[in-house]
């Protein structure tokens, strides 16, 4: 009767499924194929385009990441149908031991009905033992029988309805792939044609790309330390941190995107163990699903960071954010994490602040963990590990 619990994988929930069923039939076909003579689009057309395929990308990895973790809920229940079955199959067997104790004595004493025995006996204190003993067995009996039976058929009905949802799930798990595959396809045609380039070309999108990152950085950098200025200059003689940083003053140097140098404001407590595991994964690549650590998706990367720090937070990128104290931007510190792409109900992207208006992410195939401007991105929240 044990449920048969090897399913792998779920399939993420109604309004994911329906999210992807859009994100696929928004998916643009801006770029021609390689292989015809049709004029190459432009450096501007084709990094708009993978960044439209990158976020279609994310929105799958997280509706694939949703559905296993709704897999691994739904698989522990599946386990514990399975162990009170167990259980129950174990005091079944134990009551029908008993009964048949019983129905040996009868054969032993000729098959005679309990009440013609009583009738038979020549003492009457005998008798009347006798007499309240059967009843006492008989009733025992019928209760437990009737007990069992029922509880049977509620574990029986429970385990239906848990090997109906881990089919479900399986089969919502599948069509995330798919869309992953598909996903997958677009971006290497797209990354086809990038490769395609002249040689020129692909320097020049790669200095544009660095100029807009570096730029982006310092930014973030010169607002931080103007909020930094203004706040020492109003308390006297104290010194404050950086506005999202940890109040401290130590600093140290790393590498983010394109090479550029930036300065990360020093942290204490759990927060410093996440950001120094985020720190340390810096140029490892992102893999769709991941969670290290020879590679990770945005979700896993911040997962594994607070792991690393003893805590314990969820798999997604939107349960991360619905299930955390969301704080103002103004409040940000180290550690924290930042939302983009999405909406108050959910997102499809997920960073660890740094300070000084920095995340460290992993962005998207193809490329590696890094350091990036908050500003790059589509803001939508913060929270608090």
């Amino acid at each position: 009767m044990t449920v048969n619990a090897r399913h792998r994988r779920p399939r993420a929930r109604k309004s994911t499924k329906l999210a992807l069923g859009a994100a696929a039939a928004g998916t643009m076909v801006l770029v021609p194929s390689v292989a015809n003579a049709e004029p190459q689009p432009t450096i501007d057309q084709v990094s708009a385009q993978l960044n439209t395929l990158y976020q279609q990308e994310a929105h799958a990895d997280e509706a694939y990441n949703a559905a296993q973790a709704a897999q691994a809920t739904l698989q522990q229940q599946v386990d514990g149908i399975n162990g009170q079955i167990s259980a129950e199959q174990a005091n079944m067997n134990q009551t029908k031991t008993r009964l048949g104790g019983l129905a040996a004595e009868q054969y032993r004493n000729g098959g005679i009905d309990p009440t013609l025995q009583l009738m038979l006996q020549a003492n009457p204190s005998t008798m009347l033992t006798m007499s309240a003993t059967v009843g006492r067995v008989t009733a025992n009996n019928a209760d437990t029988l009737a007990l069992l039976d029922q509880q049977k058929a509620d574990l029986a009905t429970k385990a239906r309805e848990a090997a109906g949802k881990m089919a479900l799930l399986d089969q919502q798990v599948k069509a995330a792939e798919s869309t992953k595959k598909q996903f997958d396809g677009d971006v290497a045609k797209t990354q086809a044609l990038l490769n395609s380039l002249q040689a020129q070309q692909r320097a020049a999108l790669l200095a544009a790309q660095q100029k807009q990152q570096a730029a982006a950085l310092a930014a973030a950098q010169a607002a931080s330390q103007a909020a930094s200025q203004h706040s020492t200059s109003g308390s006297s003689g104290s010194s404050s941190g950086s506005s999202g940083s940890s109040g401290s003053s130590g600093s140290s140097g790393s590498s983010g995107s394109g090479g550029s140098k930036v300065a990360i404001p020093s942290v204490s407590g759990r927060a410093a163990a996440a950001v120094a595991f985020a720190q340390a994964q810096i140029g490892k690549p992102y893999i769709f699903g991941a969670t290290g650590p020879g590679g990770y998706d945005c979700s896993g990367l911040t997962q594994a960071a607070w792991k690393a720090a003893g805590v314990a937070i969820p798999r997604t990128a939107t349960a991360q954010m619905q299930g955390l104290p969301a704080i103002p931007a103004s409040s940000a510190q180290p550690g924290d994490l930042v939302f983009f792409y999405g909406d108050s109900s959910y997102v499809d992207h997920v960073g660890m602040y740094i300070g000084n208006g920095m995340v460290i992410h992993a962005p998207h195939p193809g490329s590696s963990v890094e350091i990036v401007a908050v500003s790059t991105m589509p803001l939508v929240s913060y929270a608090r590990p």
